[in-house]
């Protein structure tokens, strides 16, 4: 049966944009281009000039400039007199001024007018005819700096839609997008006819480059390019592209490899080429088929195989080297092995390996142990036939040479496919048309624990490009916990057996040497020669290998041996290492840390074998925040990790250094970490997997085997992302709702994005003293909760049927809409501040939201059962805002219970180690609000913000010694520069604020209730409201005078928040009485115990647990 939706897709791509236009306009869905309107936009002296005209009776009567965050907000009004054509010279340095000196985007409109008089405004765009090539160069803006230092220029931009705008940045938007028209990769070659869209700046010089990822060789192709006119197209500029790849012109390159195609370009604007891959949008409605090439000497054939990469989704091939007999044999097999299908339960096959080049890990291990305890069961070892390792594999016979007709054949028949990595490397070609016969169950060794880095996207079931393994082996039940809550596997395919090495990891009793084992993992960006030997990765190891204290220890004895990683010893010859030994290509790792007395790495699973064995671990994470990223490890590296963390070279050094001298003991504290990611006896490990492996077939195998089917992942995420899913959730939950209630407590913190606040208090509070009840905590992350407690993502099917049936919701925030609360749940809402702005009911316009918000707002207050409040104060504003009349709480907030205890000094000694915060260095966290008016009335996503504190004078000023710690609103986008000063950091996505209140020297806000929250600490709170009058006069209002009742400085510019954080001491004793009194007035009730009284007003007798000590 076909696929409709890739038809329907590839059907779209036929139609012409133009045509395309005019439909949306016919269906009313997209704006109409002015009626035989033209435009010309040119730089000149310094001004923006804008002339063009309308055809009658339309008459131009101004040019109105806004901000884009600042919808309703009038920058610069220009008039002329009413005329069809207008012309208008805008000065930016006069607009820069106007808009505060901030840094983004200003929106022109033109004010017109027609027959009746009428006055309306239309967005300056989309005209017939459209010049912009006058006004692709910047103009100069004498001393404009961006928060974060950057030089800032105007440039006129023209946006997706065809709306001209002038923006402020250091350089012009840099986007490109590839559409495929057609795409065919087959047997004759790749042809191709694209169009790239480089949007509102022109491009030249473009050309295809095909590069072999491993060795770092590209080829480039030629194309064949076709400008297409810009004027007609508002502006945007498009370039129709043709090229054919044959097979016989494709040089030869490595034996087999990644080969990556994209287009480079020049991008006007940009001193670099700019590369432009082929993402997945652009062909995903095409079918793309393996490409033969047959190499130059005619006895090879290297097949290449298109496929996505797993994290960018781009178009890449694998490349595949075969005889050419063998070639023509995969062939045959791929079109007659569905003949072969009846004698795959009966073949006994396994395929057992790592990847093709190796045998050193769980795949290996597990093949020995059954060669040696079962020589009968017909399992193959995988290996390539030059592989430095073969020769430990040939003596347990049963080697299968990779690509060989015997490989290919044991493809089509294998009943097991046994690997330490994903079941395609076990295959004889990654190919569809023979993995669609590759049927034998999956079962994934692992090459290494699983937690230090998220792998999400490699091998989460739902989100990996390969077929889904049908087991897997794990060593503990933290670590089950993650396949599990993390990577979406069901917990029958997930087994507690311990990896297949651990046999001989734990044989004996090795003899120690007094050795240093170094072993660095990669990082994906080093795709070239160049790349690494200028990065900051390879400055930072070098850095730690040549440290003074390192050189001791090597005077002393001790040896430094380091283990590269494959695609950094292509370079060893250009590393200065004197001293350092480099292991051999095919040392055996596991016997290398068995021998030695301590090891450093940054983010490698080897880590834990060496902790297993109480070795002591060194992690180097110098480059924590760019590494992780928005992928945020599966445990927590401060409280989890057996080994202590450094940043710094010197401070690794020294860390390596202390623990020689005492001998190269390992800590007990990092001794009982590792212990909980293992948690079986000392041997046995091999047997545990055979008979794992032997055992895994059968009706539930094989029944869940049909929903890891990719056609089946996919129509999972077309329906979790359409129109009825939410309709199909509505009804379980209902469902749900009319059954009697279980013993489960649902807690959820910041819609799920946050581990922190009073819900997670109260979640660790009913877990401390022992709760009868379930409890379930809401996360979108990587949060571990106690084993004995769930995680559950946030608006998947378990998360509603879960909410559905559960006795008790704690959240501090609104539950989603679909939710409503069933008879006999109790619902806890414990809100998220103290109020100093006004709120819901208090705010008869509340900009940025639609006109039925209150309404709504109001219907969901509706659904509380009970409310905690931290002080008469609030309980007074609440009231009054969400005109809520049940029970209140009057508690304090069991978020804050923390700044009370021992348990904050230990998570803020951990937040410290987490940031990379040394002790002596002085920390301030600036955590501002957002802005209503920043966001369009009833429009949907997230506010605009302009960062107000000046960054790069902060950093100038101050760097030195302070780290500024910024934590943005979540309801706000703000998009950060790449060069941000390393006294800057960006904590907008740490989960739990009260932790970084907790390191914090000193707060900087604005309107934000962060403040009631960290005056309980008694530190200086600095107000910083440049925004003052408009924000009290025309958004919200407050419920007290800020300035009257201000615990600290209130100050209207970055140079006075400066200042005022220069002298911290001076400001702390100057407002010791004010905020005294503040932190009585609004947080009296905070005791430290405030999570025990929410729990004894709330829950039963039986659900709360042991009483408070």
């Amino acid at each position: 049966m076909p696929d409709v939706g890739r038809v329907r897709r590839r059907v779209v791509a036929m139609v012409p944009e133009r045509a395309k236009d005019r439909l949306r306009r016919a269906l009313g869905k997209g704006p109409a281009p002015r009626p035989h309107a033209s435009l010309v936009v040119r730089h000149e002296a310094g001004l923006v000039h804008y002339a063009g005209e309308f055809r009658d009776p339309v008459r131009v009567v101004a040019l109105v400039v806004r901000p884009a965050s600042r919808l309703g907000q009038v920058s610069l009004r220009l008039e002329q007199a009413p005329s069809a054509t207008f012309a208008f010279a805008l000065d930016p340095v006069r607009l820069w001024e106007l808009g505060g000196r901030a840094a983004g985007r200003f929106d022109l409109f033109v004010e017109v007018e027609g027959m009746g008089k009428k006055r309306t405004e239309q967005r300056l765009g989309r005209f017939d005819h459209t010049d912009t090539s006058a006004a692709m160069a910047f103009i100069e803006i004498e001393g404009a700096a961006s928060p974060f230092g950057e030089q800032v220029h105007a440039w006129t931009h023209v946006t997706d839609q065809g709306n001209v705008s002038v923006r402020y940045a250091a350089e012009p938007i840099r986007r490109f997008e590839v559409e495929g028209k057609r795409l065919d990769v087959g047997p004759r070659g790749i042809a191709a006819d694209l169009v790239l869209k480089t949007f509102s700046r022109p491009a030249s010089d473009i050309r295809l480059s095909l590069q072999w990822r491993f060795s770092g060789t590209t080829q480039e192709i030629p194309v064949r390019v076709e400008s297409l006119d810009a004027t007609a197209a508002h502006g945007l500029y498009d370039y129709r592209i043709s090229f054919d790849i044959t097979p016989d012109a494709v040089d030869d390159a490595e034996r087999e490899g990644i080969i990556d195609p994209h287009l480079i370009m020049e991008l006007d604007g940009f001193e670099l080429p700019v590369r432009v891959p082929f993402a997945e949008k652009s062909f995903s409605h095409f079918r793309l088929r393996d490409l033969p090439v047959p190499t130059q000497g005619g006895a090879h054939v290297d097949q290449w195989v298109p496929y996505l990469t797993f994290r960018a989704k781009r178009l890449a091939f694998w490349s595949e080297r075969f005889t050419v007999e063998n070639h023509r044999y995969l062939r045959r097999i791929e079109r007659w092995a569905w003949l072969l299908a009846p004698l795959r339960p009966f073949s006994g096959i396994w395929l057992v390996g790592e990847v093709p080049y190796k045998a050193q890990d769980n795949g290996f291990a597990l093949f020995r142990w059954i060669r040696r305890n079962h020589p009968d069961r017909r399992a193959y070892y995988v290996i390539d036939a030059d592989s430095p390792d073969r020769d430990k594999v040939e003596p347990f016979g049963n080697v299968v040479t990779a690509r060989s007709r015997e490989h290919i054949r044991y493809t089509a028949l294998a009943s097991r496919f046994v690997g330490s990595h994903h079941a395609e490397y076990l295959h004889a070609s990654r190919s569809p048309r023979l993995a669609r016969h590759a049927r034998g169950l999956r079962v994934f060794l692992q090459h290494g624990v699983t937690g230090m880095k998220n792998v999400r996207l490699n091998y989460g079931r739902l989100h990996m490009q390969e077929m889904p393994p049908d087991r897997v082996v794990v060593n503990s039940a933290a670590e089950r916990q993650i396949f599990i809550e993390d990577l979406d596997f069901f917990p029958s395919q997930v087994e507690v057996t311990g990896f297949a090495r651990y046999d001989s990891l734990f044989e004996g009793e090795p003899q120690v040497q007094r050795r240093l084992l170094v072993m660095p993992t990669w990082r994906d960006w080093l795709t070239s020669r160049e790349s690494v030997l200028t990065s900051t990765y390879l400055a930072n190891w070098l850095d730690f290998l040549n440290d003074p204290q390192l050189q001791a220890l090597q005077r002393d004895g001790v040896e430094i041996l380091m283990v590269m990683h494959p695609n950094l010893r292509a370079l060893v010859d250009d590393l200065p290492l004197e001293g350092i030994s480099i292991a051999p290509r095919d040392a055996d790792v596991q016997e290398l840390i068995r021998t030695s007395a301590a090891l450093v790495t940054d983010y490698s699973s080897v880590a834990w074998d060496a902790a297993f064995l109480r070795r002591p671990v060194f992690f180097f994470r110098f480059d924590d925040a760019v590494l992780t990223g928005a992928r945020t490890p599966f445990i927590d590296a401060a409280t989890a990790l057996p080994g202590p963390i450094a940043h710094r070279a010197a401070d690794l050094a020294g860390e390596v250094a202390r623990s020689a001298g005492s001998g190269f003991a390992m800590d007990d504290e990092y001794a009982r970490r590792a212990a909980a990611f293992l948690e079986l006896p000392t041997s046995g490990y091999g047997e545990r997997n055979y008979e794992m492996v032997r055992t895994a077939d059968g009706l539930s195998t094989r029944l869940l085997r049909l929903r890891n089917v990719r056609a089946v992942r996919d129509a999972f995420k077309r329906f979790r992302a359409g129109p009825h899913y939410y309709r199909v959730m509505s009804l379980m939950f209902r469902f749900g709702s009319l059954l009697p209630r279980r013993d489960i407590a649902v807690f959820e913190s910041d819609r799920g994005s946050a581990y922190g606040g009073s819900p997670r208090a109260l979640f660790e509070r009913l877990h401390e003293r022992g709760t009868s009840l379930d409890l379930w905590y809401v996360n979108n992350s990587t949060l571990r909760v106690p084993p004995d407690a769930h995680k559950v993502f946030r608006l998947t099917p378990r998360y509603f049927w879960t909410m559905s049936r559960a006795r008790y919701w704690v959240f501090n925030q609104n539950v989603h809409d679909l939710c409503r609360r069933p008879r006999g749940t109790h619902y806890l809402q414990t809100w998220h501040g103290t109020p100093l702005k006004r709120m819901q009911n208090d705010v008869p316009v509340m900009h940025g939201r639609a006109d039925d918000y209150h309404q709504k707002a109001q219907e969901l207050v509706d659904r509380w059962s009970s409310l905690v409040s931290p002080s008469p104060y609030a309980t007074a504003a609440f009231r009054s805002a969400f005109g809520f009349t049940g029970p209140i709480i009057e508690s304090g907030y069991p978020g804050n219970d923390v700044f009370h205890t021992e348990v904050g000094r230990q998570r803020a000694r951990e937040t410290r180690l987490r940031l990379g915060l040394p002790e002596d260095r002085t920390v301030v966290l600036y955590a501002p609000t957002f802005r209503d008016d920043g966001r369009a009335a009833g429009a949907k996503g997230a506010w605009a913000h302009d960062m107000a504190l000046d960054l790069g004078r902060f950093a100038e000023r101050l760097g030195e010694n302070v780290t500024l710690l910024v934590r943005l609103h979540p309801l706000v986008k703000f998009t950060w520069p790449k060069d941000l000063d390393a006294s800057i950091a960006n904590v907008s996505k740490y989960p739990d604020t009260q932790d970084l209140l907790l390191v914090a020297d000193a707060l900087i806000t604005d309107y934000s209730s962060i403040m009631f929250d960290y005056a309980q600490r008694g530190r200086p709170i600095i107000s910083y409201v440049y925004d003052l009058e408009h924000y009290r006069d025309a958004l919200r209002g407050f419920y007290v005078d800020l300035e009257e009742i201000a615990p600290g400085p209130v100050v209207r510019t970055s140079d006075e928040v400066i200042d005022a954080v220069a002298r911290l001491g001076e400001v702390e004793v100057q407002y010791a009485d004010r905020l005294a009194a503040f932190r009585e007035r609004f947080g009296g009730l905070e005791d430290g115990h405030a999570s025990d009284r929410v729990i004894d007003a709330v829950f039963n007798e039986s659900e709360r647990g042991a009483a408070p000590n």
